[in-house]
């Protein structure tokens, strides 16, 4: 594992590189011991031949002279042979193995002659030098010959491949030393950097004082990228928490999606919007992307321009735009944002509900009115029977056009919250029998029984009387328009520990259940007649109830089966707060 590190790798390259340059400068080396000892024998010889060949002298000057350079002399006579009268006494035991080294017609007085050989005696190899000598009566050829000592020169080779292998060894621990010491801020920063890339970007690499060369350099630099980088995440954090703030805080809803059309981020409101879209069994809300949506991202990635429209889904309403999201001029993906339009969707059809039905009922007063006004002026009655009817036909419609404008100042008053409530102690059972007192005379012209049944102990209340008896009115009015000849009205009044209740119950046709719901909007007819018939109303009367008994605190709802009959519920607090004030 060591040579796959940087430490290994490094060690190994300079152990090698050392090793190669001292074996090479030990083979140098060696082979310049080589040349410099053989040169020397050579130089030492030649340089002794010459001197004496240029000088005569006595034989014995000359073994002194040899002597002084540590040279062994043989004299050979002008027959080859060895003159052992003028030889040195210790060059005889190899003088003939000597001057078989020796050809006597390379010889001259010109040059001296220089041959190497090896003797079988103990003197090894050796290196001669051969120079004709001439004495007083004879010339003779004088031999020197020096043994190379091959002892020393080994031991000298020894000793530069001792100081080469010292050399690899301290080298080797030089090398792993060097190699640690550079590869050790490396190590520091290769922790750094995995720490880093676990998420800690707080990892900093120690750099000494004293150190100033390049790997400190590095470390300072790495130093500072961390800073950099833990202030840019710290930063983007922030800006990410800050954008998760924005969007969890916003009303609407946000889905940011790839070039793909995956959703790759979206707040609460989306998450809801997305959860309607979600299969059956599916775990994420993420896993696709739901069919009207895709819709807008295909259309978004065609054209890449933003696209805005709305989408429905079980009931609900939502306007979207989407827009195309770029990055370095191409499309990456695109974002949503939309916003649950309903109930504005409802009011903006309730107010062109309000105005067609405020239209259509003013329409048809003022229509009649203009009608028999002007029967009136073109004397088209003939009797005073015919006038008197006429007349009677327009007070009547202008009583009921002027009902549908009270109606719809209170409502507008209701809903404007300038409505407040004034208490005051009320007797339930006195209050209900007052109201079914008053509508007697108008269920027996409808051939319609009105009974009232109260229940036993009812305590008294704190409500605002003449809105209370305001809603019973219009309960009690509406159930016998809407009951036929020979049916019953029953208003019973009931209660426990907290809140009162008190039912306006018909046996008439019933309101279908789809319509349940809405009965106490605005204009609201179930049975969407539009006709002045026996059932004709202005459509503002339950609306009135919801908000006079909302704004006692109370609820109002309703219960119907269709050819069976209908009851409203009204539930209201024994004692409803001073400060009770009708809000929306």
């Amino acid at each position: 594992m060591i040579l796959r590190s940087v430490v290994g790798k490094l060690w190994l390259t300079i152990i090698i590189l050392v090793s190669v340059v001292l074996i090479a400068l030990s083979l140098f080396l060696n082979e310049q011991v080589d040349n410099t000892y053989t040169r020397t024998h050579k130089e030492s010889l030649e340089r002794l031949a010459k001197e004496i060949r240029s000088k005569s002298a006595d034989l014995n000057h000359v073994q002194e002279v040899s002597k002084i350079f540590d040279t062994y002399m043989i004299v050979m006579n002008s027959q080859g042979k060895i003159d052992t009268s003028k030889s040195k006494p210790d060059s005889l035991p190899v003088a003939e193995e000597v001057i078989q080294l020796v050809d006597t017609s390379k010889v001259s007085e010109n040059d001296v002659y220089i041959q190497t050989g090896k003797v079988e005696a103990k003197h090894g190899d050796i290196m001669l030098a051969a120079v004709p000598y001439h004495l007083t009566n004879d010339q003779v050829t004088l031999i020197f010959y020096q043994p190379l000592n091959e002892s020393i020169e080994e031991d000298l080779k020894m000793w530069i491949l001792y100081s080469a292998l010292i050399g690899i060894a301290l080298t080797t621990i030089f090398a792993f030393f060097l190699s640690t010491r550079i590869s050790q801020p490396l190590i520091q920063m290769k922790k750094a950097a995995e720490k880093m890339a676990k998420g800690d970007f707080t990892a900093r690499v120690h750099v000494r004082e004293h150190e100033k060369d390049e790997i400190a350099d590095l470390s300072l630099t790495f130093n500072r990228m961390a800073g950099q980088l833990d202030d840019l995440v710290n930063m983007l954090s922030h800006e990410k928490e800050q954008l998760t703030s924005i969007l969890r805080s916003m009303t609407d809803g946000v889905i940011t999606l790839n070039a793909k059309g995956k959703v790759i981020m979206t707040n609460p409101p989306a998450d809801r919007l997305l959860a309607i879209f979600r299969e059956p069994g599916e775990l994420s809300l993420k896993a696709t992307l739901p069919p009207p949506l895709k819709d807008f991202f295909d259309t978004v990635v065609k054209e890449e321009k933003e696209h805005f429209g709305d989408i429905t889904e079980q009931g609900r309403t939502w306007a979207v735009v989407m827009a195309p999201l770029y990055a370095r001029g191409q499309l990456r993906g695109a974002v949503a944002v939309f916003r649950d339009v309903t109930e504005e969707r409802r009011l903006d059809k309730m107010r062109k509900d309000f105005v067609a039905n405020v239209s259509h009922e003013l329409r048809t007063p003022l229509a009649m009115l203009q009608g028999y006004s002007e029967a009136l002026i073109d004397d088209i009655a003939q009797s005073p029977e015919e006038v008197k009817e006429i007349a009677q036909v327009i007070n009547e419609e202008s009583m009921r056009m002027g009902r549908l404008v009270r109606e719809l100042l209170d409502l507008a008053r209701m809903e404007a919250g300038h409505i407040q409530v004034q208490l005051s102690d009320l007797d339930v059972s006195m209050f209900v029998q007052r109201v079914v007192r008053k509508f007697q005379n108008l269920a027996r012209d409808r051939d319609v029984e009105v009974i009232g049944e109260v229940a036993e102990d009812l305590p008294f209340v704190r409500w605002d009387e003449d809105k209370i008896e305001q809603v019973l009115t219009n309960l009690v009015d509406n159930a016998i328009r809407h009951t036929p000849q020979g049916g019953k009205v029953t208003v019973r009044a009931f209660w426990n520990e907290k809140n009162m209740f008190i039912e306006v119950e018909d046996t008439g046709t019933g309101i279908p259940e789809e319509d349940l719901p809405f009965v106490f909007e605005r204009f609201y007819k179930a049975d969407k007649a539009r006709t002045r018939g026996q059932s004709g109303g202005t459509g503002l009367g339950l609306s009135i109830v919801k908000h006079l008994v909302t704004a006692h605190q109370g609820n109002a709802t309703v219960r119907s089966q269709i050819g069976k009959g209908t009851v409203f519920s009204i539930q209201l607090p024994v004692e409803v707060p001073e400060d009770a004030e009708l809000k929306l």
